[in-house]
């Protein structure tokens, strides 16, 4: 049994080594755990329901009335005919109708109006995209500090090697009396001191893998791999945006255009048919006094002229808001160029300084290798060493962190430039 469980736990320590993310990944995981992404359904179901109730209105309508009233007084004939003498009509009177109406014609009025839903509920929708956009920059920034804390940790294990090493050709010059005790006390200080860099490091790390979790809501080990993005494309002639944002900007000029015809429809005369039944006294013999049935129906045109006195306004309104958008898109799009041509020539820089680390990197290789051997022959002391060993480290943490600099610039011109 107990091998049993040894074995389990083998592979449970196997799978959890070999788990690795990528940038893709973790952007998926992201986006698919982010509760906005749940709201693009809500609102496409928002949407239907909507037009839906807009296309009910051409539907028959069916409209029951009843009414009871007394009148002071009521139409009556005086004849001046010998034996005709008509009823009189009573005070109270009653009626009860249902009325079926159905539009034939509404000057496209119905249509336009599904125009305007659709156009706003499609607005509504890139909006949230809009967001979820903005969940992937914060993704890639978090990504790639994830890469700059497993580089300074690496860093810091390497170090950490090295002065392992030189404590022991230390400590053997020490026991052989060639060195003072204060040399192998200087090389300890500075280990237990590259231990708590590790420590922070972690830590630090360990941080921003909580953060990923949350987003992901997957649970993410301390030893998790995370894939360095490679051929991250970046075209300098091509500056061309693709941002939600921009199909922001289009949703909102179609909302407007939509809302332009439906100013138009609100003017055009509608005509429809209808029916009428009721029961009531009188009937439609004004001249009989009895409770009675009683029916009509007929095509009915409507054509209000008051919508004329406004329209021009509203059109002038609705014309105004389509300006301001293209302005706002105008601006966003500059100020975007902008944005792109400032990381390209951020990008350039880096990738000069990196040019420059490796090589201070290599130089200061070779110094500390160099100082390592003084040491052992007692030309220097370990304090002259740990600056060199210094001096290595600040080295390779400026090559790292210009390297995770490069990745986030490259990362930061597809975000800024339109990222699929």
């Amino acid at each position: 049994m107990r091998l049993l469980f040894t074995s389990i736990g083998i592979l449970f320590a196997t799978f959890i080594q070999a788990q690795t993310y990528t940038l893709q990944e973790i952007e998926t995981l992201s986006i698919k755990n982010y509760p906005l992404t749940k709201q693009a359904a809500i609102l496409n179901q928002s949407a239907n329901f909507n037009i839906d109730n807009i296309k009910k209105a051409l539907y028959p309508q069916l409209n029951i009335n009843g009414q009871a009233t007394y009148q002071s007084e009521v139409t009556s004939i005086n004849l001046p005919i010998a034996g005709f003498k008509p009823n009189s009509l009573s005070k109270d009177q009653y009626r009860a109708t249902a009325e079926l109406q159905q539009t034939i014609y509404d000057g496209g009025f119905n249509k336009k109006m599904q125009g305007v839903a659709l156009a706003n509920a499609k607005l509504e929708i890139i909006k949230n995209e809009v967001d979820i956009y903005k969940l992937k920059e914060r993704v890639t920034q978090i990504y790639c500090t994830v890469l700059y804390t497993n580089e300074v940790v690496d860093q810091i294990h390497l170090i950490q090697s090295d002065l392992e090493n030189a404590l022991l050709k230390i400590e053997s010059l020490y026991k052989n009396g060639l060195v003072f005790k204060n040399n192998v006390l200087q090389i300890k200080a500075q280990l237990l001191k590259n231990s708590q860099k590790l420590d922070e490091a972690l830590a630090a790390k360990r941080m921003v893998l909580d953060a990923l979790e949350l987003f992901t809501n997957q649970p993410i080990a301390s030893n998790a791999n995370f894939e360095i993005p490679k051929d991250i494309l970046i075209d300098i002639n091509d500056l061309v945006l693709s941002r939600p944002e921009l199909l922001l900007f289009e949703a909102q000029m179609s909302s407007v255009q939509k809302q332009l015809g439906l100013v138009n429809a609100k003017t055009n005369p509608k005509l429809g048919a209808f029916v009428q039944g009721g029961y009531g006294r009188p009937g439609l013999n004004m001249l009989k006094n009895d409770f009675d049935w009683f029916s009509i129906g007929g095509v009915k045109l409507q054509w209000s002229l008051g919508g004329y006195y406004t329209a021009k306004k509203e059109k002038d309104i609705l014309q105004n808001q389509a300006a301001l958008i293209q302005n706002e898109k105008d601006t966003y799009s500059l100020n975007n160029r902008v944005q792109l041509k400032q990381q390209l020539d951020e990008i350039a820089k880096i990738e000069k300084l990196i040019q420059s680390d490796k090589e201070i990197v290599a130089l200061r290789d070779q110094i500390k290798n160099t100082s390592l051997v003084q040491l052992n022959n007692g030309v220097i002391t370990a304090n002259d060493y740990l600056k060199e060993i210094n001096e290595y480290d600040l080295a390779n943490q400026s090559l790292v962190q210009h390297q995770t600099q490069l990745i986030q610039s490259k990362l930061q011109f597809q975000l800024i430039k339109g990222k699929n």
